[in-house]
């Protein structure tokens, strides 16, 4: 008995002088709401310390407190609070931003210490470089919330706003720092598999399950497509990394000293790893580069985790900050792969009567497989969403989310719910969807396109229209449309109608037929500015140029065999009737005919190897090339044995490129080349797009009138470049303006066969003249160079134009300024 008094007397004296202390919190960060990882949290007064993870969170223990307990964190205020003398306790921290300010720092003698870190990474990137796994495969969680932020008093005087505050005060209102409540628009949840293979480099996202919820949302397969982790790829092994459109020299680029400045702030413990602790920031404020912190580990030289900020002094519109923040692990292959990364994008208010708006993406990776490559036919489509992606229950969400929800957040979901709810608001929102995409959803069809409602010319006078067609809750396998246009002056009734079947949408296969009346302009055809809805619309005011009425059959077909690689095919049956002075000589009876019809089979193949298609509603949407150009071959065939009047041939290579070009900033060019064989009228000739309005047009070149050339085989070569403020940002008085330069090369080489030069007669059957088509030397290629400053008051592009060539023609302009108006980042 006394034995076991005695163990127990020992056992109380050793737990008691062993006892420890364990405080316990999350640091946020106040403006936003959002975890802050990396932070120091220190017992003041003492060295007892410990940093927060990614989530914010931390726990201390100690054997022994202080009064307080101090947390710290490069950008933020260094907050402070008391400590009770008890056993466990809770302290949260929410930290205040500060201004974040660059230091000069000096060094005596010798190199800067930070230099020889970053070279030793920089050497060792091949090393943990993702993109050196030949496949890999990770379970995604993605996670994203958009809120309308600084809802200050003047914008909410508004009588529309005051309509959707009056019914959101009976919930829990969310604000930021200052007190200005924040009104969540968007909410969604994204569980996904990814697979990356590196050769050829591919990536695929199989959407497992998603919820969305968003004002103005309403296909919700459109937009689960893009709040995975497809579009949400932050490499800082890559020399530039894409955010907003905008490219974004990495800390530890390949030219790292041509950007950033460094100092190597101290040496610490990051879970097992004993990491460098790096403080970077850039050379010039106003480039597009990081300032913050990086962890490098000290044996490998591998990065470990980032905490970086664009600052609202780069050159970018609307954004005050940009920050990300990214957790690091290695791969059993070696090279690392982000576990988990925090994305924060802050638009500013564009005038105090207004709002500004905070994006956030939160993105984690588990379940790392490195093994086989998928075979490439796997990766035909980047984002697919699986069987049932949608019909996940609340019960499901909560046992399979990586990170439980925040009670702000649920509450950001309980707000949205209600909001888009609200009847003003759902007219706002749908008159922007209306605004951007031309219709307006009525059920299971949209109504639109609105540029064609309306339209005034010397053709038609006044002319109204009215078109529809189907979407995807009509069905996800038939698509209708049509249009019909009348003419008060002309009295001509226009129309448009066309069915398309979806065979396939995973190799996406369709066959569609249409048929159309309608008036188009030569060298202005309707289906080749399809893309320029503004351009378009412009042209069709005021004086036609060429006009003529065209009747129209198509018969379409396209399949899609693997990832980037289009096949397409159609037959079309054309009239031209021309409502202006046209003839051509017939050939073989030289007859003047003043109109013809082609019966044309055309075959093309598409290919874009790392193209980004997503499948919006029952059509296929492009969003352009990352790296590798877009090639565009096509073959075509008019037929007289079938029904027209003309045989010929017409054989035409399309080319097209976004070049990164790293400091200097970006470029984008096309080349178009083409030839027609046989003798034809020249509207089946290219005739050369010119542009006499006062509006940039890149579709155009912009010192060349309309109709002014045409050939039957041509090579063209259409080159622009962004400065991105390379040049203005080291003007001291302009930068501050953000001004940023753009410059335009445009070659056109052309010619046109005597027999088609023969055929156009410049008299008609009466002996009076008629205009033809002008052509070019083909040994004197057509130039014009183009400078010019967009960006001005955010919102405003002049381009200055001067025709090198060509200047004795009639009319010819050796100078031309043009204007358009653009919001960019």
């Amino acid at each position: 008995m006394i034995r076991n008094y005695l163990f127990l007397f020992l056992f109380l004296i050793c737990t008691q002088s062993f006892a420890q202390f364990v405080v316990k919190g999350k640091v946020t960060d106040s403006a936003t709401g959002d975890p802050i990882p990396f932070a120091s949290v220190l017992l003041k007064g003492s060295t007892v310390g410990i940093s927060t993870d990614f989530e914010g969170n931390y726990i201390l223990e100690a054997r022994s407190l202080t009064d307080s307990i101090t947390v710290s964190y490069l950008g933020y205020i260094t907050a402070v609070k008391a400590l009770q003398q008890v056993a466990e306790q809770t302290v949260n921290f929410q930290l205040k931003p500060s201004d974040f300010e660059m230091e000069a720092f000096v060094f005596e003698a010798g190199e800067n210490p930070a230099f020889e870190v970053i070279r030793q990474a920089v050497d060792r990137k091949k090393d943990f470089d993702k993109r050196e796994i030949p496949a890999y495969q990770t379970k995604n969680y993605t996670k994203i919330e958009i809120d309308i932020d600084h809802v200050s008093e003047e914008f909410t005087r508004r009588k529309a706003v005051q309509k959707v505050t009056a019914v959101l005060d009976s919930i829990k209102q969310l604000t930021n720092d200052e007190g200005e409540k924040i009104l969540p628009v968007f909410f969604s949840e994204t569980l996904s598999k990814y697979y990356f293979r590196s050769n050829p480099e591919l990536r695929k996202e199989v959407v497992e399950k998603t919820k969305v919820t968003g004002v103005g949302i309403t296909d919700g397969s459109t937009t689960s497509q893009i709040t995975g982790s497809a579009f949400q790829e932050y490499n800082f092994y890559r020399n530039w990394l894409s955010i907003v459109g905008k490219e974004f020299v990495s800390p530890i680029a390949d030219g790292w000293k041509q950007f950033y400045d460094y100092d190597l702030l101290d040496s610490v413990l990051v879970g097992k790893d004993s990491c460098y602790l790096l403080k970077v920031y850039p050379l010039r404020e106003q480039d597009l580069a990081f300032t913050g912190t990086i962890w490098i580990n000290k044996e490998t030289y591998a990065l470990k985790q980032v905490d970086l900020t664009i600052p609202k002094e780069a050159n970018l519109n609307f954004i005050e900050r940009i920050k990300i923040q990214q957790e690091m692990t290695p791969t059993s292959a070696g090279p690392l792969i982000p576990t988990k990364t925090r994305v924060q994008i802050k638009i500013g208010q564009i005038t105090p009567k207004t709002a500004g708006l905070l994006a956030k993406f939160y993105m984690s990776a588990d379940s790392i497989q490195i093994g086989e490559p998928q075979p490439k036919s796997f990766f035909n489509q980047q984002v697919t969403l699986s069987p049932g992606y949608d019909d996940a229950t609340e019960e499901f969400w909560k046992d399979n989310r990586q990170d439980i929800l925040t009670e702000e957040e649920i509450a950001v979901l309980q707000m949205v719910d209600t909001l888009k709810r609200i009847p003003i608001v759902r007219f706002f929102s749908e008159g922007l969807k209306f605004f951007g995409t031309g219709y307006l959803d009525v059920g299971k069809i949209d109504l639109g396109p609105w540029p064609g409602f309306f339209n005034v010319n010397n053709i038609e006078g006044v002319r109204l229209g009215m078109g529809f067609r189907t979407n995807i809750k009509f069905s996800p396998k038939w698509l209708f449309s049509g249009y019909m246009g009348y003419g008060f002056k002309d009295e001509e009734l226009k129309y448009t109608a066309s069915v398309t079947r979806i065979l396939d949408r995973m190799h996406w296969t369709s066959i569609s037929l249409s048929t159309q009346k309608e008036i188009d302009q030569v060298g202005l055809e309707i289906s080749s500015l399809e893309g320029n809805s503004v351009f378009l619309a412009a042209s069709r005011f005021g004086t036609l140029r060429r006009p003529y009425f065209s009747r129209l059959h198509k018969l379409n077909f396209q399949r899609e065999f693997f990832k980037g690689f289009l096949m397409y095919s159609d037959m079309s049956f054309l009239k031209f009737d021309p409502l202006y002075d046209f003839y051509y000589l017939e050939k073989g009876t030289g007859e003047y005919k003043s109109s013809f019809e082609t019966t044309e089979a055309k075959f093309g193949l598409r290919y874009g190897r790392d193209e980004v298609i997503l499948i919006n509603d029952n059509q296929r949407t492009s969003l352009g090339p990352l790296r590798w150009p877009i090639f565009d071959l096509s073959y075509a065939k008019g037929m007289r044995w079938l029904g027209g009047d003309i045989s010929y041939s017409k054989l035409n290579l399309y080319i097209y490129q976004r070049l990164n070009v790293g400091m200097f900033g970006v470029s984008r060019y096309e080349f178009d080349a083409a030839k027609v064989f046989g003798e034809v009228p020249y509207p089946i000739m290219k005739n050369h797009l010119g542009n006499e309005t006062l509006f940039y047009t890149s579709a155009a070149f912009n010192t060349m009138n309309f109709n002014e050339f045409a050939s039957d085989q041509y090579a063209s070569l259409r080159y622009r470049h962004y400065f991105e403020g390379f040049l203005l940002n080291k003007v001291p008085l302009v930068k501050k303006l953000k001004w940023r330069g753009v410059a335009n090369a445009n070659i056109l080489f052309g010619s046109v066969n005597q027999k088609n030069i023969d055929n156009a007669p410049t008299v008609d059957p009466d002996g009076n003249p008629i205009e033809t088509f002008g052509r070019l030397d083909p040994n004197i290629p057509y130039v014009e160079l183009g400078y010019g400053i967009e960006n001005i008051f955010k919102f405003l592009r002049i381009d200055f134009f001067h025709r090198i060539t060509y200047l004795d023609n009639p009319g010819a302009k050796p100078f031309a300024v043009k204007i358009s108006g653009q919001f960019i980042l």
